[in-house]
């Protein structure tokens, strides 16, 4: 008894490209973003913390 095998048909790769045009800078300068607050625009907020827990485990690095 003889084995056929079917053969599959032959895809030719194919490469494609795509061109995204971005938009940039068309409202550079209608925004203005300050990371402080109203008295101090140019520092922001910052709290100090406190940690009033304890480390009672050892860690493995």
């Amino acid at each position: 008894m003889e084995k056929q095998q079917k053969r599959k048909s032959y895809v030719v790769p194919s490469v494609t490209t795509t061109i995204v045009e971005l938009e940039q800078g068309i409202a550079a300068g209608s925004a203005s973003v300050n990371p402080g607050d109203s008295s101090n625009p140019s520092s922001p907020k910052t709290e100090d913390w406190f940690d009033n827990g304890s480390q009672n485990s050892d860690f493995d690095i």
